[in-house]
């Protein structure tokens, strides 16, 4: 799935794209001079070499050589200082012993503990495209996640408010909104907070209005936290997702599971699955992979903790949604009355579009692309719509598994009722006559007789109102 590191890394990529073209441009220059050097060196003085940064000439032997800080790479903010390198009386550039190679002294090119930090991502065709639509997808993503977050908890306090609302499903459907409050929540902070998708404020430097990183391991634990909290609520929704599935697909299925039945094993495998994942997660990256605020993924294997587990849930509740679907079907064909089976057809349509946002069934599709790396424009669509879709499921959720719930609006329409008629009751019986506030009589015998059977034809009428004539099923 896309998620805004990946949008992060299409902006971070064309800011340090004009810095990786002086280096390259710098390498040329100094593999050139190397190779059509026409002045002998002497065997003890240490050979012109390419740093990475920096073209260092040939130094002789015990001289500490130094060079102007280069003022193409960002975060060299003293330009008038000096970066320093070894060449030892053996006639051999200083080998530092924790890399084993070559070192050099940037330490006098920046302020304090700032330095810049070159991040090789993954190539990314019309980058300039994509970079100007992200902010788009972005906006896109935080209205939906916003519009999300207030219907989820306004469906939340509906099944809080009333006891007759409290059944076992409706309290796992209140997991689910927390699941997907908590998701929208902490993706609306972690962008609002981060600069770039990458870390927090206290993780960078300001110099000429621009901001540049810090240091790799300087990276603040606070950042690193938002981040572990990220990928545990991501991976909580997708896992209360799967828990929906089993549930609706248990009470199909199983006769020993009923709508009374007790959740607390849903409930405990809904928070406590993505533990098992995402600590484990954040071990090796604090120990093997502690890289900026952990929103870049060098090592993929490392990530797919995480991406593992995500698509196997979706994996699953496709299987369920398909095995759902098909005995739906096969009821339907059991209806031996075309009237009917036509009727049915447009309510099985209906109830398998109402699936397809509880069992996250589209997904499937932006998985799909996804392992198929697919990029340029079509990558950009897919990038939008997939921000949309993910931002939006919880408000679409919350619309149809509890504002338009048959109970919740019976509940809803009560309450409003007894408000009503409480609020002008009092008013209301003082403007009656003395004699209104008596007992009404009894209703005739024929008058009550009437509205039985006014009563019973309304029922049929509801009952076959869909329908030309009436049908028999098998």
């Amino acid at each position: 799935m896309k998620t805004n590191t990946d949008l992060a890394k299409a902006i971070y990529r064309d800011k340090i794209s004009e810095q990786e073209r002086r280096v390259r441009e710098m390498a040329l220059e100094c593999h050139a001079a190397i190779t059509n050097t026409s002045v002998s060196v002497s065997l003890e003085d240490c050979p012109t070499i390419w740093d990475g940064i920096m073209c260092w000439p040939s130094t002789p032997s015990g001289i500490l050589r130094s060079l102007p800080c280069p003022g193409y790479i960002v975060g060299f903010n003293n330009p008038q200082n000096f970066a320093s390198k070894q060449c030892t009386t053996e006639g051999e550039w200083f080998i530092s012993s924790t890399t084993n190679t070559t070192w050099t002294n940037y330490s006098q090119c920046y302020n304090d503990r700032t330095t810049n930090v070159v991040v090789k991502f993954p190539d990314i065709e019309n980058a300039s495209l994509i970079a100007q639509y992200v902010p788009i997808a972005k906006a896109v993503s935080h209205v939906g996640y916003g519009v999300s977050l207030a219907t989820l908890i306004v469906a939340f306090c509906i099944f809080a408010t009333f006891k007759r609302l409290r059944c076992p499903r409706n309290k796992l459907h209140m997991h689910l909104f927390v699941s997907f409050m908590l998701r929208a929540f902490l993706t609306l902070l972690k962008d609002s907070l981060f600069v770039r998708g990458i870390g927090l404020p206290s993780d960078f430097t300001v110099q000429d209005g621009d901001s540049y990183y810090v240091h790799n391991n300087q990276f603040s634990w606070q950042c690193k936290l938002i981040v572990s909290l990220w990928q545990y609520f991501i991976m909580a929704n997708y896992s209360w997702i799967l828990m929906e599935g089993l549930y609706l697909h248990n009470l199909i299925f199983f006769s020993v599971f009923s709508d009374t039945s007790s959740i607390a094993l849903y409930v405990v495998l809904g928070w406590g699955l993505p533990v098992l994942f995402v600590v484990p997660w954040v071990f090796l990256r604090a120990f093997l992979e502690d890289t900026l605020c952990w929103t870049t993924n060098e090592n993929s294997y490392y990530f797919q903790l995480i991406k593992g587990p995500t698509t196997a849930s979706i994996l699953v509740n496709l299987i369920l949604f398909i095995n759902i679907v098909r005995v739906l079907l096969s009821k339907l064909q059991a209806s031996i009355c075309e009237e009917t089976r036509r009727f049915r057809y447009r309510r099985w349509a209906k109830s398998t579009l109402v699936l397809v946002p509880l069992f996250g069934v589209h997904y499937v599709v932006f998985l799909t692309i996804s392992y198929l790396g697919i990029k340029g424009k079509v990558e950009l669509i897919w990038l939008f719509i997939d921000q949309l879709f993910a931002s939006f499921q919880g408000f679409f959720v919350a619309i149809l598994y509890c504002l338009l719930n048959g109970e919740v609006r019976t509940e809803l329409a009560k309450k409003w009722r007894r408000l009503s008629w409480g609020s002008r009751g009092t008013d209301h019986r003082a403007s009656l006559p003395l004699n209104s506030l008596q007992p009404p009589a009894k209703r005739s015998y024929l008058g009550t007789v009437f509205n039985r059977r006014r009563r019973r034809f309304r029922s049929h009428e509801n009952g076959y109102k869909r329908g030309s004539t009436a049908c028999t099923e098998t």
